[in-house]
């Protein structure tokens, strides 16, 4: 009897669901040349969203100095490994993003990185960046290089994830494309070049990007409790007058993470 109870426990414990959410911000980096930024009203917005989805569990944060580019590959992956289909992941960074097309940093890329990690894909800079030539490479996150590999894995292990990258250069930082896609906020869920099927992916600019717009305009919008066609419409009619616009991309046009069923509702009680 007590080994069917402790079985009975040890199953009803494993279908419990859990969230996992990371928070990085970086607002100094180690090399000062890199501009500063004013995050905290950013990370103010993705804790109010946390709240507003019914997130449950621990936040990680990584903020400067510990947002380096080891930890944040290092909680993705660990988490890569634990997470299950009824479990929930978000993740939110706000910082510097950069591509190819970069003044600042993208001739360096193009001349230390092989073209296929460089070309039609993003990258966001961690705390410990060094915009050195012969640095710059092994600093980055890279998005087919670095990112691509556990963000499909996490696709393939949940239907409920959620990543937000609030950065300049951001739209493809998550993945890599081969082709453009319309600059304006969408849903594009017949663009085969996405590659996740349920991650919800939500990108600040294609180019650089004013810090503090997409958070805001976000969490206002999630505030409303709508559903993702909602969102999207919601974020398009807030940004239509910004020279900065996001981009929304899923590979359904109902994720599972926005849709109001259960502890899934947004603003549910």
């Amino acid at each position: 009897m007590k080994k069917m109870l402790m079985a009975l426990l040890l199953v009803s414990g494993s279908l419990i669901a859990k969230d996992y959410a990371l928070i990085v911000g970086v607002s100094k980096y180690k090399d000062s040349t890199v501009p500063k930024l004013n995050i905290e009203n950013d990370i103010a917005h993705y804790e109010n969203i946390l709240t507003k989805m019914n997130f449950k569990d621990e936040i990680e944060y990584f903020r400067n100095e510990h947002a380096t580019r080891e930890n944040i590959l290092d909680y993705i992956k660990r988490t890569t490994k634990k997470i299950q289909s009824n479990d929930r992941f978000f993740m939110f960074f706000t910082g510097h993003g950069t591509d190819y097309q970069d003044e600042d940093y993208g001739s360096k890329l193009q001349t230390t990185l092989a073209e296929k990690y460089w070309l039609d894909t993003g990258m966001i800079l961690p705390y410990d960046f060094n915009p050195q030539k012969n640095k710059i490479a092994n600093s980055v996150i890279i998005g087919k290089r670095d990112l691509r590999k556990y963000f499909a894995e996490i696709d393939k292990k949940t239907d409920k994830a959620f990543i937000v990258f609030d950065a300049c250069f951001s739209e493809n930082s998550s993945k890599g494309k081969n082709k453009q896609i319309h600059r304006f906020v969408h849903l594009d869920t017949k663009n085969q070049t996405y590659p996740y099927k349920n991650i919800v992916y939500i990108g600040a600019s294609k180019t650089q990007a004013r810090t503090g717009k997409l958070s805001k305009v976000l969490d206002d919008c999630i505030q409303k409790g709508i559903n993702f066609r909602g969102l999207k419409s919601c974020m398009n009619a807030e940004l239509s007058k910004s020279p900065h616009v996001a981009v929304v991309l899923s590979g359904s046009d109902k994720p599972m993470i926005f849709e109001k069923n259960g502890y899934l509702a947004l603003g549910a009680k």
